[in-house]
């Protein structure tokens, strides 16, 4: 009897040591799936449609670049910045040492003399009106060529300002936005004219607070593309969905691939949408009015032959839950079977919570 006592204290020891290590493992999970990242999102209900994806090139914004020409012919100084540099409005981007320069400098300087040399002449015209020895014709003349004067110094200030002469023998170059630089066609110690690169064009400035997505689309589909069409753009560089809407249909075909070219406006406010990235572009047509119950792409775990999701039950509860996937692109899948609308399934790190569950 006392043999089958010790027997059973023994069993009933290992029991509780057993126990006690499952709910020690079970605090672990529990613990590691608090110190990580895990974000969940609701299911909701959305009609997928006959979705067309497209390949495309983040491009500059036209109507935000602005291109810098040299003003007048000479030697670059001076010059500091490189394709890709940022710059800001009104920030010195290279001078030029030119006789242009020079004699416009030259020219502000003999204008102030006839300015002078007019006032004077004005003031001795007045004296002499007072007098009674010059007559009110005389006095007219003299102020209309003091006019004149002021003015063609006004003339040479405002030419002298708008192609950057500072006063010296030199033109300065300044940026006239701020943003990137995009094109650079001059170096120092080089001689420019003002014929140079395309039409003396030296260097351009895009600001990239905006973007184009120049995006393909092939003759087979063009009957499926209109103006306003809903669309995102995801690129290979980042984890990242970009909304918005075809604003252009160019009309015309390339002869060569016979695709026509839509393009896309971006707010790129954080400044990842770089001019010469790919992007896939995802139209919704419309077409299609059947809908599916819809979660992230990133929620999908597939396994041994069989998609899952991972539901999350509240209070830091997981279960794998089976699915069958009707249709999925690189940003939502929708679910033929296995989910309900408002049921909510883990969207960021949905692979590893999966690994710390049992099976199903």
């Amino acid at each position: 009897m006392k043999k089958r006592n010790i027997l059973f204290l023994t069993g009933l020891l290992c029991l509780v040591s057993c126990s006690s290590k499952e709910e020690k493992a079970e605090q672990d999970t529990y613990q590691s799936l608090r110190n990580d990242v895990v974000v969940s999102t609701p299911v909701l209900i959305r009609s997928y449609g006959d979705a067309l994806t497209l390949n495309g090139d983040v491009s500059c914004d036209e109507r935000l670049v602005r291109k810098v020409f040299v003003p007048c012919s000479g030697r670059v100084s001076g010059l500091t910045v490189e394709v890709g540099d940022q710059v800001s409005a009104g920030q010195r981007l290279a001078t030029i040492h030119s006789e242009a320069a020079a004699d416009y400098n030259k020219g502000l300087a003999d204008a102030d003399a006839q300015i002078k040399m007019a006032q004077r002449d004005y003031q001795m015209k007045q004296d002499m009106h007072r007098s009674g020895m010059a007559s009110d014709k005389e006095v007219a003349e003299a102020r209309e060529q003091l006019l004149m004067a002021h003015s063609e110094r006004s003339r040479l200030s405002a030419v002298a300002s708008i192609n950057g002469f500072d006063g010296k023998a030199t033109a300065v170059l300044r940026s006239p936005i701020s943003g990137y630089v995009m094109a650079k066609n001059i170096y120092n110690d080089s001689y420019v004219g003002q014929d140079s690169g395309d039409g003396g064009e030296v260097l351009e400035i895009a600001n990239l607070s905006r973007v184009w997505v120049i995006a393909d689309v092939y003759e087979s589909d063009i009957a499926k593309i209109h103006q306003g069409a809903s669309v995102t753009v995801t690129t290979m560089a980042y984890d990242a969905v970009f909304r918005g809407h075809i604003d252009k249909v160019y009309r015309m075909l390339d002869n060569e691939s016979k695709t026509m070219k839509v393009r896309i406006t971006l707010d790129n406010g954080r400044n990842l949408l770089r001019p010469g990235m790919f992007a896939t572009v995802h139209v919704s047509t419309g077409m299609g009015s059947k809908a599916f119950c819809c979660v992230p792409s990133k929620a999908i775990v597939f396994d041994g032959g069989v998609d899952y999701v991972v539901k999350d039950m509240g209070k830091r509860r997981y279960r794998r839950q089976r699915v069958k996937v009707e249709h999925m692109d690189s940003v939502s899948a929708y679910i033929y079977s296995g989910l309900r609308p408002g049921e909510r399934v883990v969207s960021k790190n949905a692979l590893l919570v999966f690994n710390t569950l049992g099976n199903e």
